[in-house]
């Protein structure tokens, strides 16, 4: 029913778009490559109003997330320079800064112009 009622083909064709909806709904949207860099996947968690146990198993969900990942600044593409602060909500685990996270060369991104690194400074 899930399948039939909330996911469609992702308009670029590659991949899937689903609604969040539902009880103590959690998904996780996987990376993939795009031109030898890595586009961006997404946590997503649907939390009904009234719904404490859902809140609380999404509450430890993210805290697990964010103790596991490396938090990630943003890179100005035309002048290389990295912003001061990471950004918010965004992280990478460690196989993916490893891999694709080097200011010299960032390939973390959600769009040609958004570009990511796991290096500070």
């Amino acid at each position: 029913m899930f399948h039939r009622d909330y996911v469609v083909r992702h308009p670029s064709g590659r991949g899937w778009v689903y609604a969040i909806v539902g009880a103590g709904l959690a998904s996780l949207v996987r990376s993939r490559s795009d031109d030898d860099g890595l586009r961006n996947g997404e946590l997503r968690a649907s939390v009904p109003t009234g719904d404490a146990r859902t809140a609380e198993y999404v509450r430890e969900l993210m805290r697990v997330v964010r103790a596991g990942g490396t938090g990630v600044f943003a890179v100005d593409p035309i002048t290389n320079d990295t912003a001061r602060r990471a950004e918010k909500n965004f992280i990478a685990w460690p196989d993916a800064a490893s891999r694709f996270g080097a200011k010299n060369a960032p390939l973390l991104t959600n769009g040609p112009t958004a570009w990511f690194t796991v290096d500070p400074q």
